[in-house]
């Protein structure tokens, strides 16, 4: 990949994606649809990204009720076979869908990956062990592509489905079962094969670091995490306790916008995480609470908080193919502006740091978040 296309002025990407999602005819119904009901004309009343605020907070429940092409340009209608896939996990409501044209998906979650893994060493040409959902999460096809990257053969891999797993109370016997089912196969695969990295999420791969034998442990060069948020504290115990001999590399991401990786390890300890290249805009706003009305929610778009400061995430997804704007994320991060690891691969854009679930308002805890 050519590091320039990451730097890309936003901008100019803006407006060439604008173009094609509200073009009168070849554009897509749903944002159509959006311009006219706020009385938008978008290609004169958009300059950059700031302007962006005027469509309001984006409609989650549209993606999970509205037929998946009202999103994707009429354009494009034509080459469906190009496409790919993906419902969310359900945590915050209904699933909700959205598509990748093939190219965008490629580089979005794996050539990506791939850039900033060789950057930092990450282990070619062994075997990997993919612990989680083989669809309709759109991990799991990623999972699928990642090793062929790394130079490896298709992933080992030990499925299981998130959707159910979320039913049932962390800790009781249904969910102790239920892991313990997949403990099973991980650690059978483990056992008899001979494998390198390990691909799940953070409660997951420590669980079963924890029931692998030193040897096992100590033999794994490379991990990857995704679909949970990583707590620093874990991370720092995961690379030099539980699995010391690996590289590591951590990513924030949902099917919906894509993935941000970590590009360097920080020594303080903190998880930064930085996206690819214009497609994805990440904002961190102040945080409202749960009950607040849309007027509320928009008056908050157009805050964004100071460096080092923590509020809610909001994203931009950027891409020719599917469009979301002004997306309020259920977690919370820190902004900080791009470090000089992620200039030099061209990431020019603000990151955040150590998001996490936020606090539930009627309980004072963390949203409870299971194994995916």
């Amino acid at each position: 990949m050519d590091a320039e296309w990451f730097g890309s002025p936003v901008d100019d990407w803006l407006r060439h994606v604008l173009e094609i999602h509200f073009h009168p005819e070849r554009g897509s119904r749903y944002w159509i649809e959006r311009a006219s009901e706020l009385g938008i004309a978008v290609l004169s009343d958009i300059k950059g990204l700031e302007d962006l605020t005027a469509f309001g907070p984006m409609d989650e429940q549209a993606l999970a009720c509205r037929p998946v092409e009202d999103f994707i340009p009429k354009c494009f209608f034509s080459e469906k076979k190009h496409f790919i896939l993906g419902d969310t996990a359900g945590t915050t409501g209904n699933p909700k869908t959205t598509a990748y044209r093939d190219d965008e998906f490629y580089l979005t979650f794996v050539e990506y990956f791939g850039y900033v893994a060789e950057v930092l060493k990450f282990p070619k040409g062994v075997n990997w062990l993919w612990i989680g959902p083989g669809g309709p999460h759109i991990i799991g096809k990623a999972a699928r592509m990642l090793p062929p990257r790394m130079g490896s053969m298709d992933a080992f891999s030990v499925d299981f489905d998130p959707r159910w797993i979320k039913k049932m109370v962390p800790g009781s016997l249904g969910w102790e079962r239920y892991f313990q089912h997949i403990e099973d196969q991980g650690l059978h695969i483990l056992n008899t094969q001979e494998i390198g990295v390990i691909f799940s999420t953070p409660p997951v791969i420590e669980r079963f670091a924890r029931k692998m034998g030193t040897g096992l442990r100590h033999g794994i060069k490379g991990v990857h995490y995704g679909g949970l948020s990583l707590d620093p504290g874990l991370y720092k115990t995961l690379k030099s306790e539980l699995y010391p001999n690996a590289v590591h590399i951590a990513g924030y991401g949902n099917t919906l916008f894509g993935v941000c990786l970590e590009v360097e390890p920080d020594q303080q300890g903190s998880l930064k995480y930085f996206s690819p290249g214009p497609r994805l805009i990440l904002r961190i706003v102040p945080m409202g609470n749960p009950d607040e009305d849309e007027k509320t929610q928009h008056k908050r778009l157009e805050q964004v908080v100071q460096y080092e400061e923590r509020g809610q995430v909001v994203f931009h997804r950027l891409d020719e193919s599917f469009l979301i704007l002004n997306m309020f994320e259920r977690d919370c991060a820190g902004r900080i502006p791009p470090s000089k690891a992620a200039m030099g691969l061209g990431l020019n854009l603000d990151g955040i740091s150590d998001p996490a679930p936020p606090l539930d308002f009627q309980k004072g805890r963390e949203i409870p978040q299971g194994l995916y």
